[in-house]
């Protein structure tokens, strides 16, 4: 673990600890909840936003979770020796979150709680806590929003769509045509618009991708195909939904298309997306496994 390889095993303080650990970490959860407070309401705002491209943001704290229980027994049995380095790790964090609470960058606070956790765990209990909780950890940059990334990427994908989904369906209908993000058939006309790229599904998919890659027993160039495909999956499966649209609006009308289908048409398009990315774990031979089976 590079993070972790390069700090001192040695203990550099000594003391620290007090007679009721319970009461130290509950002051510490207090602290951060404090510090972080209005970080944690943007995040949780972001996630509930109606079609939020974050609204798995709710599942990583659960799933970090488990991981560390299912290390419960290796963080149980490592030595703990809190090192001072680790103050330079809050350090960092405490710089970060206070240049995004002054320039009003929540991306910047919400980052800052990585090297925060880091620090604390390194200064509290030491590097071999530190190199266990290290790639759990980084699964807190799943729940945290990127606005400039989603924004770019959201405009991309809705042509990406709008192009594919205009190219499949020209073979069968000669009059299809698009401008920009909006794909015409001979009698309906479809608006790839924000909440039509796919954008969520990409995140989520991309997540539980990343989840099944860490639980999943296999050499490491499976996983890696399983989680760089993921993206393409999402694509796909947002392409099959546009289509789906346009045809049902091109034979029973505009109502049909964009009345329950196209709510509900969010959710098709995540359970083929889920679908098709099982698939392939099953057909590369990856399977979950207990944390001691893995490879």
């Amino acid at each position: 673990m590079p993070l972790a390889s390069g700090v001192a095993t040695t203990p550099e303080r000594t003391g620290h600890r007090s007679a009721a650990p319970v009461f130290e970490y509950g002051i510490i959860l207090a602290v951060l909840a404090a510090l972080y407070y209005s970080t944690f309401v943007w995040l949780v705002e972001a996630w509930m936003v109606p079609d939020s491209n974050y609204s798995h943001g709710f599942w990583v704290p659960l799933v970090i979770a488990y991981f560390l229980w299912e290390k419960r027994a290796s963080l149980a049995a490592v030595p703990k020796e809190g090192s001072r380095r680790g103050l330079r790790w809050i350090a960092l964090a405490l710089g970060m979150h206070l240049a995004g609470l002054i320039l009003d960058v929540h991306f910047l606070s919400g980052v800052s709680l990585l090297p925060m956790v880091w620090g604390l765990a390194l200064w509290y209990f030491g590097p071999h806590v530190l190199s266990l909780i290290f790639w759990p950890s980084m699964f807190l940059l799943f729940m945290i929003p990127l606005p400039f990334v989603s924004t770019w990427l959201t405009i991309r994908l809705q042509l990406i769509s709008a192009i594919a989904a205009t190219g499949i369906l020209q073979p069968f209908f000669y009059d299809v045509s698009r401008v920009g993000t909006m794909v015409a058939l001979p009698s309906f006309t479809l608006f790839v618009e924000a909440p039509c790229s796919g954008l969520n599904t990409l995140f989520s998919l991309i997540f539980v991708g990343s989840v099944v890659a860490y639980l999943a027993r296999g050499v490491w160039w499976r996983k890696l195909i399983l989680l760089l495909t993921a993206p393409l999956i999402a694509v796909v499966a947002n392409i099959f939904r546009i289509i789906l649209i346009a045809l049902l609006g091109e034979f029973y009308g505009e109502e049909v298309a964009m009345g329950v289908f196209h709510k509900g048409s969010g959710v098709i398009m995540y359970s083929i997306g889920l679908a098709l990315f099982l698939l392939e774990a099953w057909l590369l031979r990856i399977r979950l496994a207990p944390g001691e089976e893995r490879a």
